[in-house]
């Protein structure tokens, strides 16, 4: 059932921002928190919402670490009037159970989109920004139908339909969590501190809708103004500034045929995020956990097919530019032979490198560049760090294939690009490697193979 909407002619909208074209917007800015990560995992995933007694509303349970709570499918209509009548309850119960069957990762997509956008344009915790409903399909990596010869171009009305009620439904989502960080001001503005609360709050409300007027009266929405619920728009002005990087891929991967691909981006922006802080990118990851990642399940009957399949998935996001590289960790492939040995598998772990561009922007964060200083008389010589970085992207090589060909560890190789101490042995390694690639040309794929 939609949502009614006005029927009186509205003044013309102001100027929009221009959509983002899919190549202009490689990463997004999205919420890094566990609250956030969570939220989004059950908009992508609608079984998760479920039944509870005492309620009527469909309700997924949050139970991290670091986030505990539930989200609920309850209407708007709720805010405005607390205490509604049972009839009207029943109603919006049943229109809000029809919504829990309609989620798909589009849900997701919508709630990243509109979080990249606000922290993009947001001044203050309660801004309400806007955007064009084209600008967020454009974000999904959808092109537009070329106009010309008598026909009207642009997205098509299915399209447009279909984002409309993903924001629908992600404005109907009322999240609480017992646990949430959120960050005062004092009347200037300014920061005070951050204190930890139980809240209650819409991710996001939106307020108003811009169009045309079609011939029965109802919009032809083009635009919609909205901002986050108090709350969470002060969780998002506060420990929410430190942002993930999610790449735009994660909202252009088909959301039926790439599921995987869609969720396992997702999970890793948000990773990659937890990491930067002390440069942890070469820890492992068990193949169970990047299973549960993508939202998929062992096979028992025919496991090779599983494997593949995740196998197929990371694949994927290195040619993507998602990851730069990964490979098995701790894996025998004799294993295979043995019964029972899709149960081995799971405990396996893997390697995933993220891009340079992420390690970049994380450093930046993390460890922001010293005040400039008055350079010597005679430069020094570049450090260990910079000649490892400089050598390793010149020849196109990941740090797990630099590290291959250095004949270090990967944990080595990646403490030394960061400037940290290295000993004396892999040391000589890694100059001995630096010394024989001195004008080298890019290593090519048939170079590797």
């Amino acid at each position: 059932m939609r949502e009614a909407l006005p029927t009186a002619r509205l003044p013309t909208p102001p100027e929009l921002p221009k959509p983002l074209p899919a190549e202009g917007a490689p990463y997004l800015a999205v919420g890094s928190s566990a609250a956030y990560h969570a939220l989004r995992e059950k908009l992508a995933r609608p079984g998760t919402f479920q039944r509870v007694e005492g309620s009527p509303w469909p309700t997924a349970l949050i139970d991290e670490t670091a986030a505990r709570g539930q989200a609920q499918l309850r209407p708007a209509a709720a805010d405005e009037t607390p205490l509604l009548p049972p009839e009207d309850v029943e109603a919006w119960a049943r229109q809000m159970w029809r919504h829990r069957d309609e989620l798909s990762p589009l849900d997701a997509d919508a709630l990243d989109a509109l979080a990249h956008r606000w922290l993009q344009e947001a001044r203050h915790p309660e801004a309400a920004v806007t955007v064009d409903v084209d600008e967020l399909l454009a974000l999904r990596g959808l092109k537009p139908k070329q106009g010309g010869q008598g026909r009207r171009g642009g997205y098509e009305p299915e399209q447009r339909r279909e984002m409309l009620l993903a924001l629908a439904h992600v404005q109907n989502v009322w999240l609480t969590m017992a646990e949430l960080d959120v960050t005062e001001e004092d009347a200037k503005g300014r920061r005070r501190r951050t204190t930890k609360q139980a809240v209650q709050s819409r991710p996001f409300v939106i307020t108003d809708r811009m169009g045309q007027v079609r011939l029965d009266g109802s919009l032809d929405v083009q635009a919609i103004i909205f901002r986050p619920g108090v709350v969470f728009g002060l969780f998002l002005w506060g420990p929410g500034r430190q942002t993930a990087l999610l790449s735009a891929k994660a909202l252009h991967f088909d959301p039926y045929r790439q599921a995987p691909e869609k969720a396992l981006t997702r999970w890793l922006s948000w990773q990659w995020r937890i990491r930067a802080k002390h440069g942890a990118y070469t820890d492992p990851y068990r193949v169970a956990t990047l299973l549960e990642a993508a939202g998929e399940t062992l096979d028992h009957g025919r496991p090779t097919r599983t494997r593949e399949r995740l196998e197929r998935t990371l694949d994927a996001l290195q040619a993507a530019g998602i990851a730069a590289s990964w490979q098995y960790d701790r894996w025998d492939e004799s294993t295979t032979h043995r019964r029972g040995w899709a149960d081995t598998w799971l405990q396996a772990t893997v390697l995933i490198e993220p891009p340079d561009l992420i390690r970049d922007h994380y450093r930046t964060i993390n460890h922001p560049a010293p005040a400039p200083v008055k350079p010597p008389a005679l430069a020094a010589p570049a450090s260990l760090a910079e000649r490892l970085k400089v050598t390793r992207q010149r020849l196109q090589l990941s740090q797990m294939r630099a590290t291959e060909a250095a004949g270090v560890s990967q944990k080595t190789f990646s403490r030394a690009e960061r400037g940290d101490e290295t000993s004396a042995s892999p040391r000589r390694k890694l100059e001995a490697w630096l010394a024989g690639h001195v004008g080298a040309e890019p290593v090519t794929a048939h170079d590797r193979n």
